[in-house]
């Protein structure tokens, strides 16, 4: 398997007076200030940082950054590339034009990557995974306020990813999003042209048709595959949105063959 994110480096620097750059590096570099102080210069600006602020090297940027030299930081690092690894970036709250994101505080844990007795490609991709999860705690929440289409394709992932839990409903669904469900209705009405529960059972009985002309699964399993315990209200509501019953809509495919 060809990783798309690689650790290369991870450890902890003692409190003490050194200082990297100015320079450039070919990975990103990210470095949690576990105590002291120090300094950040990047692109002109001058970034004084404090336990619990995180700072991100880019690659190909020059960079430097050095302790305060009465209080000296002490900080952890991890260096990662990959070709996920600049996706993975811009979603988070570091850039070019600030590469500090402060007041994470707990995060500590998170940047020890490495562990004892750990070799070959299960390390890497153990590795891989941890930078991963790291990354996540720096992601931005992109949705502003007012940003209706957003919520809206929230909701549709949820239902996209989520049609075949019995419990998913209208009031889950709102609840998830951390709308109210007469907002998630509007905004239905709005992009789709129809509620969310008309838009949930559409998604239910699309996939109840393609697992009745591709598998030979039951149609209880089939009802069970896309939401619904109930075999016979399955049926019943099938047969008022495809006018007709399951069983007999899965005969086209024999009368296709």
């Amino acid at each position: 398997m060809r990783l798309q994110l690689v650790c290369t480096d991870n450890n902890y620097k003692e409190p003490n007076q050194h200082r990297w750059g100015p320079g450039t590096r070919e990975i990103y570099s990210l470095h949690y200030i576990v105590s002291g102080k120090g300094y950040v210069v990047f692109r002109g600006q001058t970034y004084a940082l404090s336990a619990g602020d995180t700072f991100l090297v880019f690659p190909e940027e020059e960079i430097l950054y050095y302790p305060e030299e009465s209080d000296p930081w002490a900080y952890r690092w991890v260096d990662f590339k990959g070709a996920d690894a600049k996706a993975l970036v811009a979603r988070t709250g570091f850039s070019k034009k600030c590469p500090v994101v402060r007041g994470m505080q707990g995060t500590e844990a998170l940047f020890c990557i490495y562990e004892d007795g750990l070799h070959g490609d299960f390390a890497k991709e153990r590795y891989a995974a941890k930078v991963y999860l790291l990354l996540t705690y720096f992601l931005k929440e992109t949705k502003e306020p007012g940003e209706k289409r957003t919520y809206f394709e929230d909701a549709m992932e949820v239902i996209q990813n989520s049609y075949w839990k019995q419990e998913l409903n209208v009031s889950m669904l709102a609840g998830s999003l951390n709308v109210e469900r007469s907002y998630l209705y509007r905004l239905f009405m709005e992009h789709a042209e129809v509620s969310p529960q008309e838009y949930l059972t559409e998604v239910r009985m699309e996939r109840a048709c393609e697992l009745l002309l591709t598998t030979e699964l039951s149609v209880q399993a089939v009802a069970c595959s896309v939401g619904y315990k109930d075999a016979l209200y399955f049926s019943k509501l099938f047969r008022k949105r495809k006018g007709t019953a399951p069983s007999d809509y899965r005969k086209k495919r024999t009368e296709r063959a």
